[in-house]
């Protein structure tokens, strides 16, 4: 996990219409934020950069609809491991296993 630091940055009008673009397409080219925002290409990028390294933007991310690949099924497992070290060693495996989309660990 990213060991950034949890503090307030501020943002200004501009960041904010930028996150809403943003919000709803992830994917929306740079140059097309800056015109809606009346701003250059350059700003628009300097911005998402500054957003992106005081952690207010962690990534974007398609979504996949399994339905439309056929895979109709979904369950949920349980693995108990002997000791919590075991867990990367588990997960190296785990992550080998393409049908496995998602791999979540809980404690207590």
């Amino acid at each position: 996990m990213d060991k950034k630091k949890h503090y307030k940055i501020q943002i200004d009008s501009l960041d904010k219409r930028i996150l809403n673009i943003l919000i709803k397409n992830a994917r929306t080219p740079f140059l097309e934020i800056a015109r809606e925002c009346g701003v250059s290409g350059a700003a628009i990028h300097q911005r998402i950069k500054r957003l992106e390294m005081h952690g207010v933007i962690t990534g974007s991310k398609f979504i996949v609809d399994p339905l439309k690949l056929g895979l109709s099924t979904c369950a949920y497992m349980g693995i108990f491991l002997e000791k919590a070290s075991m867990y990367e060693s588990v997960v190296k495996q785990i992550e080998k296993i393409p049908e496995i989309v998602e791999c979540n660990y809980t404690t207590g």
